[in-house]
């Protein structure tokens, strides 16, 4: 039997460099794993990084007392009439009697009438607009759009005309039901525009003012005095208050009342609230050990997040100060005291109807208590902006820490993975010299037995102890 041997690249050559490979690559998989590790510890502390970060935004609605009241208006008859907005921040409660005595207008007029929008019935010519800036400006006009709706967007394709363009539909010739019509674009007085002068020539029809409306100011009733404004989205009709004006109706005037809403209150605070509780969650889940868990991956038992908990739980049972130390009205609001308390699991409580009554009884204290200069939004984000100040924060160092661990296995893995390439080329390099070899033999063999008459074989064999 002559020598065998495997071809370059495969079988017992190629298994050979994959066991030694696999043998050289064991520290590189142990590296992988305490990378994963890492990593799973990183988003984890991520996502407690997050939790302080929706936090502190929240917090930020409670950082003076005009952002953490509501206000909400009741129109009573009035709803039909007006849309009311207010600004929590410079509007102030109150009770108004209203009344929209007339709407605002803008000027307009209304050609003649056309049998139809399309047909390019007026010839060629110009139009004369007037722009924004006090300017005119000729729109010239071809025999291709000398129709009505061909003008209009000519009109309309001016950005600073003062006026707009539409073809409307009049049903009172039912021959001719086509007119153009030419509006400002400002109700008011001061939107009033002048109307574009056209000019026509070698037209089938005639084009002609055929009627005009006048601009007009809106008129409004104010506990019985009346106000005129120039259009009918009045910004500021009282401080903070923004009318849009529907209908006009002089003769139904009605009671506008803004007023604290204890609801939308109760419901920022319950917010609050499940904010902190989902830092507490975390932090106590990170604490819940057994057979089963992975302690390398998670924060069991983790001083920092114990810190934090500590710290937290400490602010949430102090005493918020109200009023002048100096006076007799000085007094400490408690959390527990207005619906925020803990329960037997040690997370938070929120008893919505309590707060809401507290709040009914003694706005100014309660609100005070929370974003007061010494309230618990202020002192809450101070405990916070050690946690998450840019830089130097503890949260974001803790984090820092984590990426440079990450990166130090990524390069220890990138290092040792060049060894490993480099010692499987070696290894490559070897195995094929020495197939090169076994080939030479294999070729001396088949010489040496064509020329000893088939017996060079058991010669070979013998020389390479075979």
């Amino acid at each position: 039997m002559g020598l065998r041997f495997d071809p370059m690249g495969g079988g017992q050559f190629k298994q050979a460099i994959k066991t030694i490979i696999e043998a050289e690559r064991q520290p590189i998989k142990t590296l992988e794993a305490r990378k994963g590790r890492e990593e799973a510890r990183m988003k984890l502390f991520q996502e407690f990084k997050g939790k302080f970060s929706g936090l502190d935004k929240t917090l930020q609605e409670f950082s003076s007392f005009r952002k953490f009241r509501e206000l909400k208006v009741d129109l009573g008859d009035g709803t039909n009439l007006i849309n009311v907005t207010v600004d929590k921040e410079t509007a102030e409660p109150g009770s108004w009697e209203v009344a929209v005595n007339q709407l605002a207008k803008r000027s307009s007029t209304v050609s003649n009438a056309f049998s139809s929008p399309n047909e390019p019935v007026l010839g060629v010519g110009f139009i004369v607009a007037k722009m924004e800036n006090g300017s005119s400006k000729e729109i010239y006009v071809d025999a291709k759009n000398g129709s009505l709706q061909g003008i209009a967007s000519l009109i309309n394709s001016e950005p600073n005309s003062v006026v707009r363009a539409s073809v409307i539909q009049d049903a009172t010739d039912q021959d001719k039901p086509w007119r153009l019509m030419i509006s400002a674009k400002k109700d008011g007085l001061a939107g009033t525009a002048e109307i574009p002068e056209f000019y026509f020539l070698d037209g089938t029809e005639d084009f002609f003012v055929d009627n005009t409306n006048d601009s007009q100011n809106a008129m409004i009733g104010v506990d019985g005095f009346e106000v005129e404004a120039e259009g009918n989205n009045v910004k500021d009709f009282l401080k903070g208050v923004n009318l849009q004006l529907k209908s006009a109706a002089p003769d139904k005037p009605f009671t506008m009342t803004i007023t604290e809403d204890y609801q939308k209150i109760a419901g920022k605070v319950k917010g609050l609230v499940e904010q902190m509780n989902g830092i507490l969650e975390f932090i106590n889940k990170q604490n819940q050990v057994d057979e089963k868990s992975d302690t390398k991956s998670t924060f069991a038992g983790d001083s920092g997040l114990q810190q934090v908990e500590y710290r937290i739980r400490n602010m949430l049972h102090e005493g918020f100060p109200v009023g002048d130390p100096d006076n007799e009205d000085f007094r400490f609001i408690h959390l527990n005291q207005i619906g925020v308390e803990f329960t037997k699991t040690g997370s938070l409580e929120f008893k919505e109807d309590k707060f809401t009554k507290k709040l009914q009884d003694d706005f100014d204290g309660i609100s005070e208590a929370i974003t007061g200069p010494r309230g618990f939004a202020v002192q809450m984000r101070r405990v916070l902006e050690g946690y998450t100040r840019p830089g130097d924060g503890i949260l974001n160092m803790r984090e820092g820490g984590f990426r440079n661990r990450i990166k130090q296995i990524d390069e220890q893995i990138a290092n040792k993975e060049m060894r490993v390439q480099q010692r499987q080329q070696a290894l490559t390099d070897q195995f094929s010299r020495l197939q090169g070899s076994l080939a030479a033999m294999q070729q001396q063999q088949q010489y040496l037995s064509a020329s000893m008459g088939g017996g060079g074989g058991n010669m070979l064999q013998q020389l390479m102890g075979g």
